[in-house]
């Protein structure tokens, strides 16, 4: 239900410092506040929403977002959380409105930009993707930088651009990013870019790292395939088909697209 708020300040009657609102709220029960309270209210309720969503409760979830734009609707990060919401939900146009929304409202977030770049480069808008990207990375006091900087790599190998995806990937890696992605992103970019020979030394890297998955399988039986290395191939074969076996890779393996 919309919800319909009337301020009503009458400080000289009631003796408050502040305005008083009164309206329905999205369950149909009358509420009486005061305008000051409105923030705290938005940010409770999308730290809540946020909560509900890591867990799965979408429903709940998108019911306490509302009510935290319904109290403030000038609070960015409940904008954001409802974009995460509906983009999950599979609802791109809402979710596109919903993204530009909080990056509107709050232009020094870099968090919201970068995910709002990733939000972009799923819709094929490569373009606006990596100006989000670069306003996440680009930002000095962010603490997490290799995140977008890895997420803009991503965007590029998407787009086709194998050189730019890995320059992306070898600065996130000079940030010190310890994801997996990074170091994987490289392994795939200097595949796809001729340099078999480097993609397995990266490839060894990440495996000295970190544990494989289904997609990191499916890229080193691609390396083993281009360097000739018949028992690393052999040995990627049989992790995918023992750990992964419903997983996509594996099957495609079992059709032969991963011969």
């Amino acid at each position: 239900m919309t919800r319909r708020v009337v301020a009503i300040c009458a400080l000289a009657l009631l003796g408050m410092t502040g305005c008083a609102t009164t309206g329905v709220d999205d369950e149909g029960q009358s509420i009486q506040r005061d305008v000051g309270d409105n923030r705290q209210a938005a940010e409770v309720n999308t730290e809540l929403a946020g909560g509900y969503m890591r867990e799965g409760e979408l429903k709940i979830a998108m019911e306490k977002v509302k009510r935290a734009i319904g109290f403030d609707r000038g609070y960015a990060p409940a904008h954001h959380v409802h974009a995460l919401l509906l983009q999950r939900l599979g609802e791109d146009d809402k979710a596109g409105k919903a993204f530009e929304r909080a990056v509107r409202l709050d232009r020094e977030n870099s968090d919201m930009a970068n995910n709002y770049g990733g939000f972009l480069c799923s819709q094929g808008d490569y373009e606006r993707a990596q100006a989000m990207f670069r306003r996440a990375y680009g930002d000095p006091l962010y603490e997490t930088p290799e995140y977008a900087l890895v997420n803009s790599g991503r965007c590029y190998q998407q787009a086709g651009d194998q050189t730019e995806a890995l320059a992306q990937f070898r600065r996130a890696l000079d940030e010190g990013a310890r994801q997996p992605e990074a170091l994987l992103g490289v392994a795939q970019a200097l595949l796809e870019t001729g340099e078999a020979d480097e993609a397995a030394k990266a490839m060894r890297r990440y495996e000295s790292r970190h544990r494989h998955t289904p997609r990191s399988l499916g890229v080193a039986i691609a390396i083993d395939r281009a360097v000739g290395d018949e028992q690393a191939l052999k040995n990627h074969r049989l992790i995918l088909r023992g750990r992964f076996p419903d997983s996509p890779e594996a099957q495609a393996l079992e059709q032969g697209g991963s011969r």
